[in-house]
């Protein structure tokens, strides 16, 4: 069981059509998030201070659980908190580990 802080989100795209001329897209890829699923995350890390292109940016990592389920194919994700404020977008750090003890999945963002 996991004490809900927030929910994530998993991002899926399609794609609208291939031209068999130039093997391009026809149609920008659709995006649609999934259904928001309750999580526990904890920040891991973080970087206010560095520069990129001269522009102050911060970044982050997050440890996401959520209950055991069978994992969608994506690995973008959208993380959110308990009030309903994005944290962000992120792409997985590492693959998926499941923790078969307490029927659990750990995500590292």
């Amino acid at each position: 069981m996991i004490i809900a802080n927030g929910t994530i989100q998993f991002k899926h795209k399609q794609v609208g059509g291939i031209d068999p001329l130039s093997g391009y897209p026809q149609v920008p890829a659709k995006v649609e998030w999934g259904e928001p699923i309750p999580c526990q995350w904890q920040q891991l890390g973080g970087n206010n201070l560095q520069l990129t292109n001269g522009e102050r940016t911060s970044s982050a990592s997050y440890s996401v659980l959520i209950e055991e389920m069978p994992m969608p194919s994506s690995q973008q994700v959208k993380l959110t908190d308990s009030l309903g404020q994005d944290l962000g977008e992120f792409s997985f750090k590492a693959p998926a580990e499941p923790l078969n003890a307490v029927c659990q999945i750990k995500i590292l963002l």
